[in-house]
């Protein structure tokens, strides 16, 4: 009886740590982190999501390893004295609100749950796909608050909010597991720019900032020399060799089609226009770097990103350059 008693606990262990092995194992899991952050943490199962879970790769040990910001604080443009001329901000106007949001704290942070008057926003970026987005955080009658999930797709943020957990892709904007699944943020104009030309622009502006912004963590380069090599640290789902991987480019979406810019060829053109069905879009590039579109008048939204990103999620956009 004590020989079987020994037996039973023993294939019980066996049977916890088999399980606990293929949870962490998990193909977007290779590392084994644990927890398991999409069947741990958000208790997810493959039919609550449209993306596949082995595509879904967990990034760090836990869920928020990234801290969003949710309490931002500004200075004036004048007072800044931490960032280089060359350092990209990314910068939003609205409501008639003006903000410019460093890479160098964006890269320690991802997302900044902020507030445009009486407008919820959320301004986010990807340092592995370079790609910055705003959205309007109301969804569904809520105020929706972002967090960072650890989980990337095709190399891309994945984010989740606190009201829903639901996952929501960056690039998209689109949720894809959880409650929310098949909703859709707005999206609204953002640049990004040198820091030189934006505070020539805009000197009464304002700067996010952070408490310890001169330490090490702020002042050095996160990612080195990332925006210019070929490779890549996460799987992607498509490629394109049409453009160097890290290429920037300038994505637009109109109506069921996608169209990329070339930045460097947009640079050199300063404008292009071209009919889409009897309309004229026009796509603009001022001295400062602000890129603007318009379809017969109407603003369109441009995202700028690296072309491998704008392409893992359209791969049929047409492109220009």
């Amino acid at each position: 009886m004590y020989k079987k008693v020994i037996f039973v606990f023993v294939l019980c262990l066996a049977i916890t740590s088999m399980a606990a092995t293929a949870q962490t194992n998990r193909p977007g899991n290779p590392r084994g982190y644990s927890p398991d952050v999409l069947l741990e943490v958000f208790k997810l199962t493959q039919a609550d999501s449209d993306v596949p879970f082995d595509s879904l790769m967990q990034a760090c040990s836990a869920r928020d390893c990234i801290p969003s910001i949710d309490q931002p604080v500004y200075l004036p443009t004048a007072e800044v004295d931490y960032l280089r001329d060359d350092d990209l901000v990314m910068t939003l106007t609205h409501n008639g609100i003006t903000r410019a949001y460093p890479l160098r704290i964006l890269d320690h942070h991802e997302i900044v749950n902020d507030m445009f008057g009486s407008d919820p926003v959320a301004i986010t970026y990807c340092p592995l796909c370079g790609s910055g987005l705003a959205f309007d955080r109301r969804q569904g009658g809520q105020v929706l608050d972002f967090g960072v999930s650890s989980l990337l797709h095709n190399s891309d943020l994945v984010m989740y909010d606190h009201q829903t957990e639901s996952l929501w892709q960056q690039i998209t904007g689109e949720a894809f597991a959880g409650k929310s699944r098949g909703s859709q943020l707005k999206s609204l104009p953002l640049s990004m720019v040198t820091w030189n030309d934006w505070r020539q622009q805009y000197p009464a502006a304002h700067v996010l900032t952070v408490d310890d912004i001169k330490s090490d963590r702020y002042m050095k380069d996160a990612y080195g020399d990332y925006a210019e090599s070929e490779r890549l640290y996460m799987p992607i789902s498509a490629t394109d060799a049409r453009l160097h991987p890290k290429r920037v480019i300038y994505g637009m979406e109109i109506g069921e089609r996608a169209l990329a810019v070339d930045s460097e060829w947009l640079v050199k053109q300063g404008s292009w226009s071209n009919e889409y069905e009897g309309k004229k879009l026009v796509l603009t590039i001022d001295s400062s770097g602000e890129v603007a579109a318009s379809l017969d008048g109407q603003v369109v939204t441009v995202h700028r990103m690296f072309w491998f990103a704008w392409y893992s999620f359209h791969t049929q956009t047409a492109l220009i350059n």
